[in-house]
């Protein structure tokens, strides 16, 4: 896997949809598999749109569940900036099915440096993810 978080389509009825969420920051790596409702990734693009909107800004998101009696995973993103230049990191925590919490076995808590530009792109990849089984979107590690 190149460096980053990557979400794919994997399974979808008419409820809902399963996206598997891969990150990686060349040190540490991880997988889940989460359960969305149909509008999930656009709710996941809304809450990232316009990311850093100033130094300050600072954005929590949480896909799937922490609930270790939900057989479901868990994502949780924590954007922020990490210098007056605008430089970014994402924080990301994701607990696979079965994980009872994190810091458990199935879970991983990782940074992964980011750059605005790749926000953006993140998004509008999120955006354009339609009910087909196989489409992605990848937000890129920085370099």
């Amino acid at each position: 896997m190149i460096n980053g978080i990557q979400l794919d389509v994997i399974w979808l009825d008419y409820d809902m949809i399963e996206v598997m969420v891969t990150c990686s920051n060349g040190y540490f790596s991880g997988t889940a598999e989460i359960y969305l409702g149909h509008d999930g990734l656009a709710k996941l693009a809304d809450s990232l749109n316009g990311f850093p909107s100033n130094l300050a800004d600072t954005r929590t998101v949480e896909i799937g569940t922490f609930d270790p009696d939900h057989a479901d995973g868990g994502l949780r993103l924590r954007l922020s900036c990490t210098d007056s230049c605008g430089h970014a990191v994402a924080e990301v925590k994701l607990r696979g099915c079965g994980c009872r919490g994190l810091g458990e076995a199935g879970s991983v808590a990782l940074c992964i440096k980011v750059e605005p530009a790749g926000i953006d792109s993140f998004v509008l990849q999120l955006r354009q993810i339609d009910a087909t089984i196989g489409v992605s979107a990848f937000l890129p590690m920085a370099g």
